[in-house]
């Protein structure tokens, strides 16, 4: 065990919470477990009528974590704001609360910067699939194959997302998803605090993660995928906002309306007029603004592709269930006002786009479709280190069924995961001294 220098760890762990106490709580079980202790906790409590003291009170006597609460409610972007200005690690994260790290996360985290030095690094997560609202009980199967650390281009990065020939969530690029955030990923604080100086605040609405992922792709030069898998994410019913404004217009507008001191009408932040829906549009104004923000820098040489997001605007409209009080057909008539503003060629290239691209098109590091021969059934009572074998040995893939207990949960998920990945890399000859280019 690696002790911490509690002036300047190595990496602060901020978690800005809401009204989840009951995730809290294991989110700093798995903290508190972790074999390198150079870390510092932030836990940021902007809770209205659920507060998370209780949760803290085991760790309020370990000068490690700190318990910190804004003066008044405060939305999603001044809250992370607030939450990460008490940093002091060289690393900065954030966690949400329903991020539960393995416990050689930081080990393996300081190891490689230690190594490397990178401005960002970023790593993969698995799914624990909640029964319900019931976070004690779920489903957990490994998901994504580890692989051996790799660089890729921030530059590059860049502009695959702005340039929006895949939509923002895209399953195909899954191991992508993580690359330059700090949600998923941590980045030096020396990056953060200069985005910062740059942008103002690198979390803008509408979406924070995003806006700070562009921020400091725009600021950082080396960065690292680790490779691996390192937390369990909890999904569940009514635990995401982000993915009821998916489905909800209502919702959407809820969530906007905690911004209206600073955007009157949040309707407006679209590249499209009339045609706000979905959470590509949103996210595409937000790098609108930052592009126009930056003063240098890859950044502020680039623009949002107006062409391929209208087609992911036209594909949004059919994961809405929920209109609310909004009209869905005046959503379609401004798209296909906007779609005939663009020349024939074009518009053809849209519609195909829209309708042609596979957005469950697996990716190729999901271990259920990385080339094993796929079996029917699962052997009960699998351990992580027999399904390891099974897969980079045998060669086979039993279903994806569930390798906990019926008693068990997210703390055994959490547990199967670091031993799952563990002897893969072992299988695999995964050294974190080896590095890829991508």
């Amino acid at each position: 065990m690696t002790l911490g220098n509690l002036t300047n760890p190595f990496i602060s762990l901020v978690i800005p919470t809401r009204n989840r106490p009951e995730l809290v709580e294991y989110c700093l079980a798995c903290i508190a477990a972790q074999t390198c202790t150079d870390f510092e906790v932030i836990l940021s409590d902007n809770g209205t009528d659920r507060l998370c003291e209780q949760q803290f009170q085991l760790y309020r006597h370990d000068k490690r974590f700190k318990y910190v609460r804004p003066s008044a409610d405060l939305n999603m972007c001044d809250h992370w704001q607030f939450a990460v200005s008490f940093a002091q690690g060289e690393y900065v994260t954030i966690l949400s609360e329903k991020f539960m790290l393995r416990p050689d996360a930081v080990l393996l985290l300081s190891q490689m910067a230690k190594q490397y030095q990178a401005d960002i690094f970023s790593w993969q997560f698995e799914r624990y699939e909640a029964n319900g609202n019931d976070i004690s009980k779920g489903h957990y199967h490994p998901l994504m194959k580890p692989v051996a650390p790799s660089y890729y281009s921030t530059v590059d990065e860049l502009k695959r997302r702005l340039n929006f020939a895949t939509p923002t969530f895209c399953r195909q690029f899954r191991h992508k998803t993580s690359y330059g955030k700090m949600y998923s990923g941590c980045v030096k604080r020396s990056v953060l605090l200069r985005a910062q100086a740059h942008f103002g605040s690198v979390f803008q609405p509408y979406s924070p993660d995003y806006t700070s992922m562009i921020a400091l792709l725009n600021e950082s030069e080396l960065a690292i995928d680790v490779g691996q898998s390192l937390m369990v994410v909890v999904f569940g019913s009514q635990i995401s906002t982000g993915e009821a404004t998916k489905s909800s217009v209502q919702v959407a507008v809820d969530y906007c309306s905690e911004y209206k001191h600073i955007i009157e009408d949040f309707t407006q932040r679209t590249l499209f007029d009339g045609a706000w829906v979905g959470h590509n549009s949103f996210i595409a104004y937000d790098y609108h603004l930052m592009c126009k923000q930056a003063t240098y820098g890859p950044l502020s040489e680039q623009s949002v592709n107006r062409a391929n997001l209208l087609s992911w605007l036209m594909t949004d409209i059919n994961d809405i269930s929920d209109w609310g009080n909004y009209d869905e057909s005046a959503f379609k008539a401004a798209i296909d006002f906007h779609l005939s503003q663009f020349e024939p060629a074009e518009q053809t290239e849209i519609l195909r786009r829209a309708k042609e691209f596979e957005h469950n098109k697996p990716c190729s590091r999901e271990i259920y479709h990385s080339g094993l021969a796929k079996l029917i059934d699962m052997p009960p009572n699998l351990t992580a280190e027999a399904l390891a074998q099974m897969h980079w040995c045998d060669g086979i893939a039993p279903a994806r069924k569930n390798v906990l207990n019926q008693d068990e949960g997210i703390l055994a998920a959490v547990d199967y995961c670091y031993r799952y990945n563990a002897s893969s890399c072992k299988l695999l000859n995964i050294k974190l001294s080896s590095i890829e280019n991508v």
